[in-house]
C-alpha cells in the first residue's frame, strides 16, 4: 500500500514537471480565420516554440535568442488591440518591400507566393527598420497583415509556430 502511494508521488511530481517545462516551452495558439490557408486552416490548434522569445516578467523585458528566420511562421499579439496572429515572415530588416500591380516585390524581386494580392492600404515601398519583420498571411486575399498594420516589431514575437496539433488528422511538424 506504502510502496503504491510512494509510486503515484512519483508519477504526480513527474507529470507536473513535464507540464510545467512544455509550458515553458510552448504556448497554444488557434488560428482565426483563413489567411493562413492552404498551410493552416481556420481553428487548427498549433504549438508555438517560445525559446527564442523569452519573457521575463520581473523585469519586463523579453530576451531574444534568435530573430527570425524568412519564410518561418511566427505567433504575435497586435498589442494596441490584443490580438493573436499566426503569419509568414516574408521579409527582415533592412529589406525593401514594395506592392505594384498586385505583385509583391522584396528588394525588387519578385515574390512567388505575393502575386495576385490585394493593393496594400498603407504606403509603399517600405523599408525595414532594424527591429521590425513584414509578415503575410499565405492566402494573401484574404489576410489582415503587415499591408495593414506595418511592420511587427520584434519584441512583440511570442514565438515560431513548430507543431499542428489539432485536428489530430492534420497533425504537422513546421521545423
Amino acid at each position: 500500500m506504502i510502496e503504491n502511494l510512494n509510486n503515484i508521488s512519483k508519477t504526480l511530481i513527474l507529470s507536473t514537471l513535464v507540464i510545467v517545462v512544455i509550458q515553458f516551452i510552448f504556448a497554444s495558439y488557434k488560428v482565426n480565420g483563413d489567411s493562413m490557408n492552404p498551410t493552416l486552416d481556420h481553428g487548427d490548434r498549433v504549438l508555438v516554440l517560445k525559446l527564442n522569445y523569452i519573457n521575463i516578467p520581473i523585469i519586463n523585458k523579453k530576451i531574444i535568442i534568435n530573430n527570425p528566420k524568412k519564410d518561418s511562421i511566427i505567433a504575435f499579439q497586435k498589442i494596441d488591440e490584443g490580438i493573436e496572429l499566426v503569419k509568414r515572415v516574408i521579409a527582415l530588416p533592412p529589406e525593401k518591400i514594395d506592392i505594384k500591380n498586385r505583385t509583391v516585390f522584396i528588394n525588387d524581386e519578385i515574390q512567388e507566393r505575393g502575386a495576385g494580392v490585394t493593393n496594400p492600404h498603407s504606403d509603399f515601398p517600405v523599408i525595414l527598420e532594424n527591429n521590425c519583420i513584414f509578415v503575410m498571411g499565405d492566402n494573401r486575399n484574404s489576410s489582415n497583415d503587415s499591408r495593414r498594420f506595418g511592420c511587427v516589431p520584434i519584441e512583440n514575437i511570442d514565438g515560431q509556430v513548430a507543431i499542428r496539433v489539432w485536428p489530430i488528422n492534420k497533425f504537422k511538424l513546421f521545423r
